[in-house]
């Protein structure tokens, strides 16, 4: 039997934990998406414009300026089908892909969230700041911060992931006799 079969106990381990790891990333990018989603179509634009959605959009009808839902929904559809399609390649190519580098495709994928959410949300912030004068620009930041500081570390996970087999590698050339010379070198 290999390593992650369920005939031994101790086997068994790796493979639970990559589950594990697979279906807890699966749900953060998920989350992310349809979190993203929610801000940009709907709370960002009604906290920017301090106004009920409904008469926000009728605003900005009036105003000759765009809202869509269609970046939303399509941020929502790419997170999803990413998170997916990652968490297949996780479970299928366990032999060939190592933890780190599952652990640091994930958190990349978490870490380009927040440039993917910033640029499909401008245009409905965009809208709202050319419709009120008075629009409450930080108030939408705030709302907004959770998924920035979630990329933020995200990225730092993915960094901290690939660091694994750097320094796997760097100390398998510095290790003593190689470089330096052995006892017998001298």
């Amino acid at each position: 039997m290999r390593a992650g079969d369920f005939g031994d106990g101790h086997r068994c381990y790796p493979f639970i934990m990559r589950m594990l790891l697979t279906f807890l990333g699966i749900v953060a990018i998920v989350a992310y998406s349809l979190l993203g989603t929610l801000l940009m179509n709907d709370w960002a634009v009604v906290v920017a414009s301090g106004l009920p959605l409904d008469t926000t959009i009728a605003d900005m009808k009036a105003a000759d300026q765009q809202y869509s839902t269609i970046p939303g929904l399509g941020f929502a559809a790419l997170g999803i089908l990413m998170a997916l399609v990652w968490g297949a390649i996780t479970m299928w190519c366990r032999a060939e892909l190592p933890v780190w580098a599952a652990l640091s495709l994930g958190a990349g994928i978490l870490a380009l969230g927040a440039p993917a959410y910033f640029f499909a949300s401008f245009a409905n912030l965009n809208s709202v700041g050319d419709t009120y004068a008075e629009w409450n620009s930080g108030a939408a930041f705030v709302l907004e911060a959770p998924l920035y500081a979630a990329s933020g570390f995200s990225f730092l996970i993915a960094m901290g992931a690939l660091a694994v087999p750097l320094t796997k590698a760097v100390s398998r050339k510095t290790s003593p006799g190689q470089w330096h010379g052995g006892k017998d070198s001298a």
